[in-house]
């Protein structure tokens, strides 16, 4: 597969073929690393959240089911005390 890039910056293409050089690949190598290295990073973001959505599920699954075992009682009280009448 072929892809071309046209009307790319030339301090954007300066950077990339910078970045190539120093982690020895050629220009197009480093393009596929970096746009792997982002599709990546957005499937793990996705990933997170999903699995900050389960576990909350869970905590909701766990912290009811505790309460369902064990009611809650109110205990007695007492009296309020009797305060003066506003004026």
């Amino acid at each position: 597969m072929t892809i071309i890039l046209d009307n790319l910056e030339p301090e954007i293409l300066e950077k990339l073929q910078t970045q190539a050089i120093s982690h020895g690949r050629s220009l197009t190598e480093e393009i596929k690393v970096i746009l792997t290295k982002e599709l990546v990073k957005e499937n793990q973001d996705n990933l997170e959240e999903d699995m900050s959505q389960l576990e909350w599920h869970e905590f909701i699954e766990k912290t009811y089911g505790c309460l369902a075992d064990d009611p809650i009682e109110r205990y007695p009280q007492g009296e309020y005390p009797i305060r003066e009448e506003l004026e």
